[in-house]
């Protein structure tokens, strides 16, 4: 099966996912056929042009073949690249055990957060969590508690108060939050931040104090 990770506008559409699975399958197949099987479809003609001018698609000789750029190897990969892979290859699965570094910072103060992810930022991280809202990419299941609890947040919104949190561990092993707070809870979710039996909270990230630079643990190979 051909995976898109990090799909554009256009490379996201339900129908183009169907298409290229559809396509690898069947492939040289004519547009009666095409349209006869995705008859559900509106607008499938312009669709089809659309694919074609950016290149994903070839037609020839009135059929229809994949032009996809399948990723060939990771020696240039970047972090958010789109890529088109087979999830059955070996690539693919080189792919899923590369790990990249992530910085956070915010407009408020100097502190920065510094983690680890995943190529599809499926790992709950903040930095993960705010690129798929942005992208409006469906959440990875480890990801779905921090929606519930943080929901669409503005990033820089969310950062203020909970880097304001976290640099009270400059002079405090243990803090008390009296009140309920959706960015401690949110804390609480990416584990970065643990309750202890006294109910109170103990900072789970490797800190700079001096720079004030917070890392999370699976990061912290990397510092």
């Amino acid at each position: 099966m051909i995976t898109v990770i990090n799909p554009s506008r256009l490379t996201r559409q339900p129908f183009f996912q169907e298409l290229v699975h559809y396509l690898d399958i069947h492939e040289g197949a004519i547009l009666r056929q095409i349209k006869r099987d995705f008859a559900h479809v509106a607008h499938l003609d312009r669709s089809m042009e659309d694919y074609i001018r950016e290149g994903y698609i070839r037609r020839e000789n009135k059929r229809y073949f994949l032009q996809l750029p399948f990723l060939e190897n990771l020696a240039d990969l970047h972090l958010d690249q789109e890529v088109f892979v087979r999830d059955n290859s070996p690539l693919y699965q080189e792919l899923l055990e590369l790990r990249f570094e992530t910085q956070i910072a915010n407009e408020t103060n100097a502190a920065l957060l510094i983690e680890e992810t995943d190529f599809a930022r499926e790992r709950l991280t903040l930095a993960n969590y705010f690129y798929k809202m942005q992208r409006q990419y469906p959440l990875s299941e480890e990801q779905k508690p921090l929606y519930a609890v943080l929901g669409d947040v503005n990033p820089q919104y969310a950062l203020k108060y909970m880097t304001a949190f976290l640099l009270k561990y400059v002079r405090k092993d243990e803090l008390l939050q009296k009140r309920r707070d959706i960015f401690v809870d949110s804390l609480l979710i990416l584990g970065y931040i643990r309750q202890n039996e006294a109910g109170k909270y103990e900072l789970q990230l490797d800190f700079d104090r001096e720079r004030l630079i917070f890392y999370s643990k699976s990061s912290e190979q990397n510092h």
